[in-house]
């Protein structure tokens, strides 16, 4: 577990993820943090599903800052694959005994007048209709799912090129039909035969599905910043973007707080 909040169903729980693998093994320019990229890639921990959740792909994109102000770039898409092992199913279903046995035992009034009994009668239908609203897992009827990710780092932010790689990567995977090459001729492709694009200048490659553009300013632009503004008016709205605009132009200190 990688928390401690035990009062969740099990499906609700967060548990440690770790890296499963990585290519290539290092690099000079970029020695590899396992931990960070771990927890940065997953900063929610790795969670289970059934078929009932929604198990759409999550991208999402991060920083690594080092001590002398280097910073490499992030970018991950997160999708759920079904559990193949009995063991971690079985182990999911004896989470969920253990967890109704606490719950009814927390959760059921004292015995020692009529009034507690008739309550109790009560209570023990509410008791499982919460659990059922909680979704609860059966081995025996459920699907159960689990996080994986995967994730380029990158010296430049090139948000949408990168995100494109990832999406076309993952649909080789889960498609029925099998992409014309290995897997692993497009991953090499994109590590050492796509060239960083000079400054200034665009740059088009092939990914598996389709092309990939991504763009460099020159040495007169402002620095890269390959991010859609049409998301921070979906996040935040038009006026709290406007009153953000006002506070730039100010100078005044801005702080934003996320979950």
């Amino acid at each position: 577990l990688a928390g401690e909040n035990f009062e969740q169903t099990p499906l609700r729980r967060t548990f440690k993820s770790k890296v499963l693998a990585r290519y290539p093994e290092n690099v000079e320019w970029n020695p590899f943090d396992q931990d960070a990229v771990g927890m940065l890639c997953m900063p929610k921990g790795l969670a289970f599903k059934t078929q009932a959740d929604s198990r759409e792909p999550q991208f999402h994109s991060f920083i690594i800052t080092r001590e002398d102000g280097s910073r490499t770039f992030g970018f991950s898409l997160t999708f759920f694959e079904e559990v193949t092992s009995k063991q971690i199913c079985s182990a999911m279903q004896t989470l969920y005994h253990m967890h109704n046995a606490e719950y009814d035992v927390l959760h059921t009034p004292p015995t020692n007048d009529k009034d507690s009994c008739s309550s109790t009668g009560d209570y023990s239908g509410t008791s499982v209709s919460k659990l059922q609203r909680f979704n609860s897992y059966d081995i025996s009827r459920d699907t159960l799912y689990v996080s994986k990710c995967i994730c380029l780092i990158t010296p430049m932010s090139f948000m949408t090129a990168c995100k494109k790689v990832l999406e076309q990567l993952h649909q080789a995977v889960t498609s029925p039909q099998p992409p014309p090459l290995p897997l692993e001729s497009y991953i090499y492709n994109i590590l050492y035969e796509v060239p960083l694009p000079p400054a200034g200048r665009s740059l088009k490659f092939s990914g598996v599905y389709g092309p990939i553009i991504c763009q460099r300013p020159s040495t007169s632009e402002l620095p890269l910043f390959d991010f859609p503004v049409k998301e921070v008016f979906e996040l935040l709205g038009v006026e709290n973007v406007v009153q953000l605009f006002t506070c730039a132009l100010l100078e005044f200190q801005i702080l934003l707080y996320s979950q």
